[in-house]
């Protein structure tokens, strides 16, 4: 009898070890709301691939099939008749003159008061296959490629690629972020690079699916967010911290990060969405609001509310309570 008890006494404190060292996702709040946007409703496509807000609060989504604008109450398409060099945009940068930036397989296109301007290598791109794009506060495009990374200034453009222990860890390079201090993040499938305009640093880690970077984000403390096969990672300046589904993140590869106005970090992965407020997760898919587990990006509007772009459901929005009205 003694013994038995003994034995529950140990089990116990395992499962107290246990749970201690893991945390536990909650369950979402039932009072915020969901909204789905699909082709149904003027998407041009179910199929979303990247979504951006421009400075007049107009929501623009990239998909298979074109490029879609939605400001709240009107819907309208962008399609290669239009300018757009091809129909498949996984990626939506608008910079700081309002002017939009398509990636696509066959180029970027960019547009600025309703003109159209394509470009490709036979304008200096070092491929045409180009992942993503984002401005510098010089007003300098860089584009992110499978073979390196170009730069366009002063209508010149620049390739820079892997070179032995300096530059870019390796040229495969999927998403680009630019802090507040103006340094370059470049995520490639093995490793992340910085460039503060001068030198080069190179960020790996012990685990070789950290290293496979599918998106950089800079939050509004200029930390650098990086989503991985292995979890987000986040680096604060002079170290990195991991999360994962062994504590708590709803699943592992991270295909984009956001940052809400609360401070709240959003993760969206191949099978949900996580929330992440600093010490607790809360997890989303498809049995508790989203339209679809295949989450490609995330925006947030004005209102703080939160939308979700997904593979081949359309888009969610979160409506959190304090927006809703009766």
């Amino acid at each position: 009898m003694i013994k038995n008890f003994t034995k529950f006494l140990v089990l116990v404190v395992i499962f107290l070890q246990i749970s201690c060292g893991k945390k536990t996702p909650v369950s979402p709040t039932i009072a915020d709301s969901w909204v789905k946007y699909t082709t149904k409703d003027g998407l041009i496509s179910n199929e979303v691939l990247s979504l951006s807000f421009d400075q007049n609060g107009v929501l623009w989504i990239g998909t298979e099939y074109g490029v879609s604008t939605f400001d709240g109450q009107n819907w309208n398409a962008y399609l290669v008749n239009d300018g757009l060099i091809y129909h498949r945009v996984h990626h939506v940068y608008i910079d700081r003159s309002n002017t939009k930036w398509f990636s696509t397989p066959l180029g970027v296109s960019n547009l600025r008061n309703n003109t159209w301007v394509n470009y490709t290598t036979a304008n200096g791109l070092v491929d045409n296959y180009v992942n993503a794009v984002a401005v510098d506060k010089n007003f300098n495009a860089w584009f992110a490629t499978p073979n390196g990374v170009s730069k366009y200034s002063n209508n010149t453009f620049t390739t820079i690629q892997k070179q032995g222990e300096i530059a870019l860890v390796n040229n495969k390079v999927k998403s680009i972020a630019i802090d507040k201090d103006n340094n370059k993040w470049f995520g490639t499938e093995f490793g992340l690079s910085k460039f503060d305009g001068e030198n080069w640093t190179t960020h790996l880690s012990s685990l070789s699916l950290n290293d496979y970077i599918f998106t950089i984000y800079i939050d509004s403390q200029n930390k650098i967010w990086i989503g991985t096969l292995g979890g987000a990672s986040v680096f604060n300046g002079t170290s990195w911290v991991t999360y994962n589904q062994d504590i708590g993140l709803i699943f592992n590869e991270v295909h984009a990060i956001a940052e809400d106005q609360s401070g709240n970090m959003w993760f969206g992965t191949l099978f949900g969405v996580t929330k992440y407020d600093g010490s607790t997760f809360t997890n989303y898919n498809r049995e508790n609001g989203l339209v679809e587990n295949y989450v490609t990006s995330i925006a947030i509007d004005a209102d703080d509310n939160i939308w979700f772009g997904t593979r081949g459901g359309g888009i969610s929005k979160l409506v959190k309570m304090e927006n809703q009205t009766n």
